[in-house]
């Protein structure tokens, strides 16, 4: 409850009150363990914000809001806050450059922004992760896929996604996280990037931009992998490497084709 804006004090006599109700200062104050001085200013906060009703008896005794209606009541305060602070703001926005380069700090942060960014993600979505980011990311990737984005995923680990192609070499991620660390590079839209470090232990920085050029980097980092990943396992990825390409695809198309038909060339004679 701390993480929802409750103090210590509020919190054990909250939950006190759903464990024994209802009940007077008194008894909320022996049974949460909040100090007789701090329960009449905790249970006036939690009054003013609806968490508890007060009856009228004699001594007084108080009633707490079940915890969905308490929720509920927290999530439309909330979003009232929101709505609130947002339209203060509005005369002090100014343009923020889409080239700039974001820092996004922390496991949980990168995980949160990677999901905006998918509910976000109106026609595609070219994604390089390993299995543990993509199993938190599953049910938003899921949805995309249902709305009708495009996905194209690359992995050297395992992967268990919806996706329109999924090019997965699938090595065990134990084993490889013996020589490399969880990295996840995703680019939603043509037009927006979340690259960096995917540490869960340690807190590090992910990078967001869209930023035309770094993103079109990215992007051709991921075609890289998934033409290398086409040419090692002898499957034809050159419809989806160009559909995953800006400009003009014709010229691209011949040379894959071309590549294609050396490296095959080479290894028949190779075996010979």
């Amino acid at each position: 409850m701390k993480k929802l804006g409750f103090t210590t004090y509020e919190a054990k006599a909250y939950i006190s009150l759903l464990q024994n109700h209802p009940a007077t200062r008194y008894e909320l104050s022996k049974n949460s363990g909040v100090p007789r001085s701090a329960i009449y200013d905790t249970i006036r906060k939690l009054e003013n914000l609806g968490a508890v009703n007060g009856l009228y008896t004699e001594p007084k005794k108080y009633m707490p809001l079940p915890p969905d209606q308490l929720f509920d009541l927290l999530e439309r305060q909330f979003k009232e806050r929101i709505d609130d602070v947002r339209g203060s703001m509005k005369e002090f926005e100014t343009s923020v450059e889409p080239g700039h380069l974001w820092n996004i700090v922390g496991y949980e942060n990168m995980i949160h922004k990677s999901r905006e960014m998918i509910d976000r993600a109106e026609k595609s979505i070219y994604i390089s992760i390993w299995q543990r980011e993509a199993d938190l990311l599953k049910t938003e990737l899921d949805n995309a896929f249902k709305r009708g984005v495009i996905i194209v995923a690359f992995s050297f680990t395992e992967l268990d996604l919806a996706a329109e192609c999924t090019y997965s070499y699938e090595l065990r991620e134990d084993d490889l996280e013996k020589f490399w660390d969880h990295k996840i590079i995703m680019v939603v839209d043509q037009k927006e990037l979340l690259m960096g470090e995917a540490d869960n232990k340690f807190s590090k920085k992910t990078a967001w931009t869209q930023n035309t050029a770094i993103v079109d980097i990215a992007t051709n980092h991921m075609i890289l992998d998934i033409t290398l990943y086409g040419l090692r396992n002898k499957v034809d990825v050159s419809d989806r490497v160009i559909s995953m390409q800006k400009g003009d695809s014709n010229e691209l198309q011949e040379l894959l084709t071309h590549s294609s038909d050396v490296v095959l060339e080479r290894e028949d004679k190779s075996m010979d």
